[in-house]
């Protein structure tokens, strides 16, 4: 979600970026109802602050009537003021949701058709076999089984494969942890705020991909990204301190109700597997520096 200051201040590429990935939302509507909103918040601040002197002078001795009926009007008037305010950030948020993300000025617009090639790695290799032929030959991976117990697209790793998931998992681990990437693991769960904050649906909206839990402000993380975009949630960094590396290891929840998963088939577009996650704390100058950064890391 993009910050109200900066859709502010850039109205026009923001306008412009929607647009053309095709999003029907109009900027100058956000940006005249936060004006209001912003009106609002000031008006909400100046009567607490004379609830406040005038609570003050109430605690010396008796108070005069005069002084007693303006608490009693301001209390009336904050209520009312207060509920337009609530009304006006919860449309303004709800505006702001719907804003995508400005792309680089080097993003071609248009579909898959439209897109470029910047950079190739490797050779790609051929005469593959099926990775699922493969492996259910050697007895590494049971679907049908996975099925019984959970449900299509769920599955057991056996022998072998198990292992060198484990081994793939840790040999990637310990080679960030030398490139000075701290490791955590995280918390399988998050509440909507967490989730929202990371650019997923809220719940209570229809989403093809994240599993919520009944009762509970609580989601299934669907990739480390998750818990990993709150861990400084509120903090204050000081720059001189970012960029900060950490890598976050967790199984990924995934509903992959759309025609994707419908299609894949075997290991891809599973509801559950497990990944460890690159993730960047910096500065939006450092920004395009350290996403080249992970990029050669996973060349290397």
């Amino acid at each position: 979600m993009l910050d109200i200051r900066f859709i502010r201040e850039h109205a026009e590429r923001v306008q412009t970026a929607a647009t053309q990935k095709g999003y029907q939302v109009s900027i100058a509507q956000l940006l005249e109802l936060d004006d209001s909103r912003r009106t609002l918040q000031r008006q909400v601040d100046e009567l607490r602050q004379k609830r406040n002197e005038i609570a003050a002078k109430m605690k010396n001795g008796q108070p005069e009537k005069k002084l007693i009926d303006q608490g009693k009007q301001i209390k009336t008037e904050l209520i009312e003021l207060e509920e337009h305010l609530k009304k006006a950030d919860t449309e303004c948020i709800a505006l702001i949701k719907a804003v995508p993300n400005v792309t680089a000025d080097d993003v071609p617009l248009g579909g898959e058709a439209d897109s470029v090639e910047v950079k190739r790695w490797g050779e790609q290799p051929t005469g593959a076999v099926d990775h699922l032929d493969y492996a259910t030959k050697r007895g590494w991976v049971d679907f049908e089984r996975g099925a019984k117990v959970a449900g299509a697209k769920f599955y057991y790793l056996k022998g072998d494969l198990a292992l060198l998931e484990n081994a793939v998992t840790q040999f990637a681990l310990n080679f960030l942890i030398a490139k000075g990437f701290t490791y955590m693991t995280v918390p399988h769960m998050v509440n909507s705020r967490t989730a929202e904050g990371a650019g997923f649906a809220p719940k209570g909206n229809v989403s093809d991909d994240q599993y919520f839990i009944e009762g509970e402000d609580l989601t299934l993380i669907g990739t480390a990204e998750m818990p990993l975009t709150g861990y400084h949630a509120d903090d204050i960094i000081d720059e001189k301190k970012m960029p900060l590396y950490y890598v976050g290891y967790s199984p990924c929840y995934r509903k992959e109700a759309g025609t994707y998963g419908k299609h894949a088939r075997g290991l891809f577009r599973v509801h559950q597997f497990n990944k460890l996650e690159m993730y960047i704390f910096c500065t939006p100058e450092q920004s395009l520096d350290m996403h080249e950064k992970i990029l050669s890391l996973e060349e290397e």
